[in-house]
């Protein structure tokens, strides 16, 4: 199990692109910001317009996690910890049964569960609003820490307690249920330079505050998130354009409840890109959650007893238990895929919509709300994909692994006709019109997810983008994360080339690459021996197979050097 809780693409050439993949910062350093001996000073010195510089944002730490922690087995990260989960606030959108086997995990790594939120002991509460009556009545009493599912699944990944460190481990103030009131409603934003659960993470904070991500850059967008400053074509194109230019504190603040971040000109700090100290682009004035990181400077106290019962069952435990993938980062993948048993009578229909110009998406948008849909913008939430026409869109890669439906836009007319939604009939999907005659291709392959009961389609395979693939090497890298693969940063190894994994047979690691790089490689032919050749692959091996939902034949994609 996996926790809920990450243009065109073949036409490249039209659009502003990456050309240059950058470093990922994977090792998050212990805590930003963090609790500062003065605590309670800051208790009459809160104010939103406070705009401190960079130079501020990062602080002397003085916090308390559990005793004995560096005791404190991994497989028992969440010793101490007494949670109640605010489940009406996932009710949308995990189904009761996996909020179940997510609490079973949580409780196997030494959590206690609770359902009386007057527990005398209880020293966390789960939500992802701060807006409600219960978080408030709850973030009274002092002593308990505010956290979100995203926490306790970084928790879960890293295997150990930690002050939340970023702005999706914190309750955030906006709530999706009045969506054209979100702060981001009306922007349309893409990322440059940031790669991996970087990446992810900067995507499910755009969306969540409201706004539209796309993997390219146009001159209709209205601000793009940098990670440096002249690195990229996309970079460059925004200053041409005069697209704003931000960095990923700007958006971490807008999370936490800073809309000054929205006023124009925008502040120096969110525009910062370069320069001493080096920009922290999770990092996040402290003033917007002091009052969520006081709890953090007591201790959660563990007896003796309470120790050694952990030990005893680190012990009993194997160590496959904890590389289960329901410890995955939780900004990639779902705690439950859709599936068109649970879809019908689930609340109400996430519809994306992908291949509409402005006028066109106002339109259809408006028919979703008034048949009491919602609009997605997370491919993992969404159920049903509309589409203008067969177009090979980031959307469509991205909802292929997650969407139970991927319709045309005749289905939408006939449910306004109707004012209803209908149930999906084989003519509403989606033809694919590339060949002729059109063919029914995209049930055909959501057919097939359904039958593997929706394991990921690349699990097990890992791979190389050489430099000047296209799309580029970040949506490359987020398509193929999406659906269960892996990319390495490093060129690998002669060994990892000619060899492959004995139980699945899958390659250790396949190239990608395309023409112009080709030349870079004209020279791993030597390595080739009776057993293996090291084959290239173009990009249309991924692609292929994520629109048909099927490993294809690596032979069909070699490319010749």
């Amino acid at each position: 199990m996996t926790s809920k809780f990450t243009s065109t693409l073949n036409k490249p050439s039209s659009l502003a692109k990456d050309n240059k993949d950058s470093s990922t910062f994977f090792e998050e350093k212990l805590i930003r910001p963090s609790i500062s001996a003065n605590l309670a000073a800051y208790k009459s010195n809160l104010q939103l317009s406070r705009h401190a510089p960079p130079e501020t944002l990062s602080y002397e730490l003085n916090y308390s996690i559990q005793e004995k922690h560096n005791q404190i087995p991994s497989s028992q990260c969440l010793l101490g910890c007494i949670l109640y989960i605010d489940e009406h606030e996932y009710s949308t959108t995990v189904s009761k049964s996996d909020l179940s086997t997510w609490s079973q995990t949580l409780t196997k790594h030494g959590a206690i569960i609770v359902n009386d939120i007057m527990h005398t002991n209880l020293t966390h509460f789960v939500c992802a609003y701060s807006t409600s009556d219960l978080f408030r009545q709850v973030s009274k009493r002092g002593s308990v820490r505010m956290v979100t599912a995203h926490w306790l699944n970084d928790v879960l990944q890293k295997k150990s307690l930690f002050v939340p460190n970023l702005a999706i481990h914190y309750p955030t103030p906006f709530e999706p249920n009045e969506p054209d009131k979100l702060p981001l409603a009306k922007a349309l934003i893409t990322i440059t330079g940031f790669d991996g659960i970087e990446r992810a993470r900067l995507r499910y904070m755009i969306r969540s505050l409201g706004g539209k991500y796309s993997g390219h850059l146009g001159r209709w967008h209205t601000h793009l998130i940098a990670r440096e400053s002249g690195t990229s074509e996309k970079y460059l194109k925004a200053f041409e354009w005069a697209i704003p230019i931000v960095n990923g504190l700007w958006l971490s603040e807008l999370f936490l409840g800073n809309i000054n971040a929205l006023k124009q000109p925008l502040d120096d700090r969110f525009r910062r890109l370069s320069g001493t100290p080096t920009i922290d682009h999770f990092s996040f004035d402290q003033s917007f959650v002091h009052e969520l990181l006081l709890p953090w400077s007591q201790s959660i106290r563990i007896s003796d007893e309470l120790l050694q019962q952990a030990m005893h069952r680190h012990h009993e435990q194997q160590s496959a238990f904890y590389d289960n993938e329901s410890m995955k980062s939780s900004y990639m993948e779902p705690i439950c895929t859709l599936n068109e048993s649970i879809i019908p009578n689930k609340g109400p229909l996430l519809i994306m919509l992908s291949g509409f110009n402005a006028k066109t998406l106002n339109h259809y948008e408006s028919i979703i709300k008034s048949l009491g849909g919602k609009i997605s913008t997370l491919p993992q939430y969404t159920t049903h994909l509309i589409m203008n026409k067969f177009l090979r869109t980031e959307k469509l890669y991205e909802c292929m692994g997650h969407a139970a439906y991927i319709l045309n836009k005749k289905w939408l007319d006939k449910c306004q006709e109707a004012k209803k939604f209908l149930p999906v009939e084989e003519s509403d999907w989606l033809l694919d019109d590339e060949v002729k005659p059109p063919r029914n291709l995209l049930k055909q392959s959501i057919d097939k997810r359904f039958n593997r009961k929706n394991r990921p389609l690349f699990t097990g395979y890992t791979f190389f983008l050489t430099p000047s693939v296209q799309p580029s090497q970040i949506t490359l890298k987020s398509i193929i994360f999406s659906h269960g693969g892996n990319v390495r940063r490093n060129f690998p190894t002669i060994k990892q080339l000619t060899s492959y994994d004995e139980h699945t047979k899958i390659p250790n690691c396949l190239i990608l690459t395309c023409d112009i790089d080709k030349v870079l490689l004209k020279d791993l032919h030597k390595y080739n021996n009776t057993d293996f050749e090291i084959k290239l692959l173009s990009i249309d091996f991924v692609l292929e197979s994520i629109v048909q939902q099927e490993v294809l034949s690596i032979d069909t994609f070699v490319m010749k050097v």
